[in-house]
């Protein structure tokens, strides 16, 4: 891909996005009262959405076409994508079907998976949003910065509500948001509010759950106004079930990324914001820090590691799911002081244990090998069946070490013991997933092995996480660790990788 098929898309895309949103703001303009379907609780589909959608798709087809589509409208899963658009014909769409002027077109390209090139057209305010990576982030050909805030208690930052996450964990963001003194807004469109953090209109934007047709433009808008966000949905698995999305002025990111329990991205290169460089939008809710010295560039980059969340006391086990759906077994996740109490075990009727943590040991024999010579280290039988993966807590597993852990938890739960004396445990029980606090190593894999084998009940990755969160009670404070953003990326590799085996062998009967 040459700088000169990047320059042409880019010019496509304003065209293309100006046509679109002209064309809405007419259709809003005719609408009458009520004249919209749901697709969904608080989900409205108006007949503008599906006439924009086709719009856009076959412009873009027209002017690019082998280049792949995906439209919130006509979502369909692509074989590859080596040149994506992501398309949102209008986001807002409640505010757009009751008459109020807040709402936008929104369309990302993509290339190899990276979003290159992202805008955003409010066509009530003719305001265009463009954002090329590496490059700009520009609204109506003028400079985007976001704002140089430090202090959340001068910030205004705006949550965003998906039905994908019930009121309780939604409630908990704000009420930790609102501990931090921000000022909580919330104006019905994603994508807008992202762009508002870029022009330094708002300080920040959380939201549990977004499509990536909703914010890909918004984020890279963000970080190419110097802004810090989460990390994107631009893999295979984050473009099709969505990810926690958050971006923030870089002076506060530290601190809203803990109160949302959404981590950071470690690899976003956040440029440095100075109060000489914020635009002045004239907004009200815009907060500016004009004696502020100008932010180090070390201390904004996406390497920063955040201070280490605190940790809440827990049970030593916790069951998460009872009577697993296919495996009539129930799942406990819990740390070292539950992984050691073989009385809490038996107890449980814990039969096979799986410890995560290469950086934790347990010494399960109570049936001492006879004969075993004095020098040797303790040996023979234990109380349960023991199964040990090994990861770190954070950078440094290889690539595939999670997908491995969830092939070592299914092949042990399918192990049939033979009946002779040398195995002694040969029923299985109820199965504890170990490491050394049950918060992060032990989460991942439990939640990548609910997912895979309950999709109906757990349809993603998030969705396994949140009930492991809700049931081993970790705190919103932890969940940027709980686990740790580098156990989401294996896990999220290992789904695709389990997708890719699923694929390539269809009539696996497993």
């Amino acid at each position: 891909m040459t700088t000169l098929d990047i320059a042409r898309r880019e010019a496509a895309l304003k065209r293309i996005i100006t046509e679109a949103g002209d064309t809405a703001l007419r259709f809003f303009h005719s609408r009458q009262a009520g004249e919209y379907q749901l697709k969904g609780h608080q989900d409205i589909l108006t007949e503008a959405d599906t006439f924009v959608e086709a719009l856009i798709l076959q412009a873009i087809g027209d002017a690019f076409p082998d280049d792949l589509i995906l439209g919130e409208e006509s979502a369909s899963q692509p074989a590859s994508a080596e040149s994506l658009w992501v398309v949102d014909p209008i986001d807002g769409t409640a505010n757009f079907a009751r008459g109020i002027a807040h709402f936008c077109v929104c369309i990302a390209w993509l290339h190899h998976g990276v979003t290159e090139l992202g805008a955003i057209y409010n066509p009530s305010s003719q305001e265009l949003y463009l954002a090329r990576r590496g490059h700009y982030a520009l609204k109506n050909d003028q400079p985007l910065r976001c704002t140089a805030v430090t202090d959340t208690q001068r910030a205004a930052v705006e949550l965003g509500w998906s039905a994908r996450h019930g009121q309780r964990r939604y409630l908990e963001v704000m009420a930790s948001l609102l501990n931090l003194g921000t000022s909580v807004r919330r104006g019905g469109s994603g994508a807008l509010a992202l762009a508002w953090v870029a022009e330094g209109r708002t300080d920040g934007y959380v939201e549990i759950h977004m499509n990536a047709w909703d914010c890909l433009a918004g984020m890279l808008l963000v970080r190419e106004a110097g802004g810090r966000t989460g990390i994107a949905p631009d893999t295979a698995e984050g473009i099709f079930n969505g990810l926690p999305v958050l971006a923030v002025a870089p002076g506060i990111a530290a601190e809203l990324a803990r109160a949302a329990g959404i981590p950071l991205a470690e690899d976003t290169a956040a440029k440095t914001a100075t109060a000489g460089t914020t635009a002045n939008t004239g907004e009200t809710m815009t907060h500016r820090e004009p004696d502020a010295a100008p932010a180090c560039a070390s201390t904004l980059s996406g390497a920063a590691e955040i201070p280490p969340a605190p940790q809440y006391p827990r049970p030593p086990i916790s069951l998460i799911v009872e009577d697993f759906p296919g495996w009539e077994m129930d799942i406990y996740i819990g740390g070292s002081a539950g992984v050691s109490d073989a009385a809490l075990l038996a107890e449980h009727d814990i039969g096979v244990v799986i410890n995560c943590a290469v950086n934790l040991d347990i010494d399960w024999v109570n049936v001492p090998e006879a004969g075993a010579a004095a020098h040797l280290l303790s040996h023979g039988g234990g109380p349960v069946r023991y199964y040990k993966l090994g990861l770190i807590d954070g950078d440094g597993n290889a690539p595939e070490m999670l997908h491995a852990g969830y092939q070592l938890m299914r092949s042990a739960l399918l192990q049939q013991i033979p009946d002779k004396a040398s195995y002694r445990n040969r029923r299985r029980g109820n199965v504890l997933v170990n490491c050394r606090g049950g918060r992060s190593r032990s989460v991942a894999l439990v939640a990548l092995f609910m997912h895979l084998e309950c999709p109906q009940r757990f349809p993603t990755l998030d969705a396994a996480m949140a009930l492991i969160r809700d049931r081993r009670q970790l705190h919103p404070d932890e969940w940027f660790e709980a686990p740790k953003p580098s156990l989401i990326r294996l896990a999220e590799h290992a789904i695709l990788r389990e997708r890719a085996i699923a694929a390539a062998e269809p009539h696996d009967e497993r």
